[in-house]
């Protein structure tokens, strides 16, 4: 998958969201990140899944997740997993997953270095492990770092984090790959960034920015999705 490409097109649609306010990323963002990642894998063919969609079964584990569904052929009778009660699975593997999205903004506050500015980075960093168990070979984090200092960038505290539990971590897919955004408040810019489990040799975690773009000039929050 381009990971590039994917991010691309999700900032370019962020920007031209001018229904949002930066002061406060409560459900109104994550509906927005949401659909856009739902639209992307409609367009690209997939199924996708999402926590707030309004279909049964419709969350998946993780915020957003892109599937492959395996069909029936045409005369051949669906599986009920062994069960004669009229269940209809294909008989086919169900479902096999292509990406997962976790979308988490953490907690904002006034000062640095104090509990809100500790669990800010927490609670992103636990969605973050959500991702790393799931079986996919692409992963997408999305985050912000508010207007706390030391947290963005590439040398800041949550790319440094992620790749330190990248490091940490045993169960990696030598396919599996990473997309991480960020939402920078004190510049005013969405990044991204991508990693990689090596092939082969230390697995270094590597992040390498794919690029950046400003937030929208104008910001009407009186306006609604």
């Amino acid at each position: 998958m381009d990971l590039k490409l994917l991010f691309d097109e999700f900032a370019a649609s962020m920007v031209r969201e001018r229904s949002l306010t930066t002061a406060e990323r409560l459900s109104d963002w994550s509906a927005a990140v949401k659909s856009r990642f739902v639209r992307l894998g409609q367009r690209r063919g997939y199924v996708p899944f999402a926590t707030d969609d309004r279909r049964k079964s419709a969350a998946y584990l993780w915020d957003v997740a892109w599937t492959v569904e395996d069909k029936l052929k045409r005369g051949q009778p669906p599986s009920g997993a062994g069960l004669d009660v009229g269940l209809k699975f294909p008989t086919s593997p169900y479902r096999r997953l292509v990406l997962t999205m976790e979308c988490e903004w953490g907690r904002q506050g006034q000062r640095p270095h104090t509990q809100v500015f500790r669990q800010n980075l927490e609670e992103v960093f636990r969605d973050f492990y959500k991702l790393m168990d799931s079986r996919s070979s692409t992963k997408v984090m999305i985050y912000t770092t508010w207007l706390y200092p030391d947290q963005a960038g590439e040398e800041g505290l949550f790319l440094r984090g992620f790749r330190q539990i990248l490091l940490d971590y045993t169960a990696h897919s030598p396919s599996d790959s990473y997309l991480l955004i960020e939402f920078d408040d004190a510049t005013r810019k969405i990044r991204g960034y991508t990693t990689a489990v090596p092939k082969r040799g230390p697995r270094t975690f590597r992040m390498r920015q794919l690029g950046e773009v400003n937030y929208p000039r104008r910001w009407d929050p009186s306006a609604s999705l």
